[in-house]
């Protein structure tokens, strides 16, 4: 299924249409000075913490960094959600501004920036990561190298439009659309 979606996103993207009419993108900040503190590592523990920022709505987003690499969590039992404990491989940062793509009104995904170390000395590389975002569940869904792909934020959301949706958390790999550059993810 997820397969004959990126077909259709192929076409999709050479066509003329424009992004799916019925969705929408907003846009919260994602300012993690502002964002409380609602858990943290004891002692002995590690190195985490998990805060608690507000995003389309007043829906809660739980962010979580450890071990320099960070991860989101959406809604009420955004901590239990797989995407919550989802992180990029590399040690990486996150954008200051998350978009939110509304279908019909309600929520179906987000897209993030990440800024990924590349093992090169003073290269960053950058990932869209595109989220599945629903009550029941939310996980990664796509990956786009921002630095590799002309017009990556058009794939993000065509991603976040037509693959999203039909994802099946737990069941399903994220898709890795578009050229890979040097973005580690």
């Amino acid at each position: 299924m997820i397969r004959y979606l990126v077909l259709c996103l192929t076409v999709f993207l050479f066509s003329s249409s424009p992004v799916n009419a019925q969705s929408k993108s907003v846009y919260t900040d994602l300012n993690l000075d502002r964002c409380p503190v609602i858990d943290q590592a004891e002692e002995g523990d590690g190195e985490w913490v998990v805060m608690l920022c507000a995003g389309v709505n007043g829906m809660p987003v739980f962010v979580s960094e450890a071990d320099l690499r960070f991860s989101l969590g959406y809604g009420a039992n955004g901590r239990q959600q797989q995407s919550a404990s989802q992180f990029l491989g590399p040690f990486n940062t996150i954008g200051k501004k998350l978009e939110w793509r509304l279908k019909n009104g309600r929520v179906s995904a987000t897209i993030l920036r990440y800024f990924t170390e590349t093992g090169s000395e003073g290269a960053k590389g950058q990932i869209l990561v595109v989220t599945k975002v629903s009550r029941q569940q939310s996980c990664h869904a796509a990956y786009v190298d921002a630095l590799a792909n002309k017009g990556a934020n058009v794939l993000a959301q065509y991603a976040a439009d037509y693959i999203a949706p039909y994802f099946k958390c737990g069941q399903d790999e994220p898709i890795h659309l578009g050229k890979r550059g040097v973005s580690a993810f």
